[in-house]
C-alpha cells in the first residue's frame, strides 16, 4: 500500500463558522450593509449585493424584510433616526450659546448630510417609497420642529406656525442638496439658502453677523 502524501494527509479547513447575531443585529447589519450598496449602486443595486455584503444567507434578507421596498423604507427610517439622535447631541449643546449660529450650521449639516448618501438618496427619497410616511417620532420634520420652538422660545426666529415652516424648511433643505448634487456650485446655493432662511425665519429685533464662511472642511466652492 502506497503511502499517503502530505498533501493528502492535510486536514480539510473547517467551513467557516457564520456569526451568531441578535435578530436585531443582524436587522442593523443587514441595514448598513444596504446603506453601502445603495450608496455605490443606487437603483441598480439588488438583493445578492445587500446579502453578500452583510455576509449573510439571502433567505436571512426575508426574515427581516418582506419586500425590497421594506427594506428602502427601513433604511431610511434608520438613516433619519441615527441623524435625529446626533443632531440632538450636537444642537442641544451649540444652541444654548447662540440658537441662530446652531440652526444655520445643522441646515448646512443637513444638506451635506443628504449629499453624502451619494446614489442612496435618489433610491430613499425619489423612489418608490418616497410617499410613504415615517412614524411621527421619526420624521426629519418632527425634529425640524423642535428646532424651531426652541428658536422661538429663545427670541431668535420669529414666530411661525411650526407644523407647517417644518415642511417648507424641510423642503427648501432637500431642494438644496438636489440642486448641489445635480448642479454644482455649492457655495452660491448654500449662500442662497441661507439668506433666504434669514429673511424668512430670523426675528426682526435680531441682526446677528452673517456669515462669511462655512465650517471648516466644507467651504470649497466649485462654482
Amino acid at each position: 500500500m502506497k503511502n499517503e502524501s502530505p498533501r493528502s494527509q492535510r486536514k480539510a479547513p473547517p467551513e467557516a463558522k457564520r456569526r451568531r447575531l441578535r435578530p436585531e443585529e443582524r436587522r442593523v447589519e443587514l441595514l448598513q450593509a444596504a446603506l453601502k450598496v445603495l450608496r455605490d449602486r443606487g437603483a441598480e443595486a439588488r438583493v445578492e449585493d445587500v446579502t453578500k455584503a452583510a455576509g449573510a444567507a439571502k433567505g436571512t434578507f426575508y426574515l427581516y424584510f418582506p419586500s425590497w421596498e421594506d427594506l428602502l423604507f427601513q433604511v431610511r427610517e434608520h438613516i433619519v433616526s441615527t441623524y435625529a439622535s446626533e443632531m440632538g447631541q450636537r444642537f442641544a449643546k451649540a444652541a444654548v450659546v447662540d440658537w441662530w449660529t446652531a440652526f444655520e450650521n445643522e441646515c448646512l449639516h443637513f444638506v451635506d448630510f443628504l449629499g453624502e448618501l451619494g446614489e442612496a438618496h435618489q433610491a430613499i427619497f425619489h423612489g418608490p417609497i418616497a410617499d410613504r410616511p415615517l412614524g411621527a417620532d421619526e420624521s426629519s420634520e418632527t425634529f425640524i420642529i423642535g428646532l424651531l420652538k426652541t428658536g422661538i422660545e429663545s427670541g431668535a426666529c420669529r414666530k411661525v406656525e411650526v407644523e407647517i415652516a417644518a415642511r417648507l424648511l424641510f423642503s427648501i433643505l432637500h431642494t438644496t442638496a438636489d440642486a448641489i448634487a445635480h448642479l454644482g456650485r455649492r457655495r452660491t446655493n448654500l449662500k442662497a439658502m441661507l439668506d433666504l432662511l434669514r429673511s424668512w425665519l430670523r426675528a426682526p429685533d435680531r441682526n446677528p453677523t452673517e456669515r462669511k464662511n462655512f465650517p471648516p472642511g466644507k467651504d470649497k466652492p466649485n462654482d
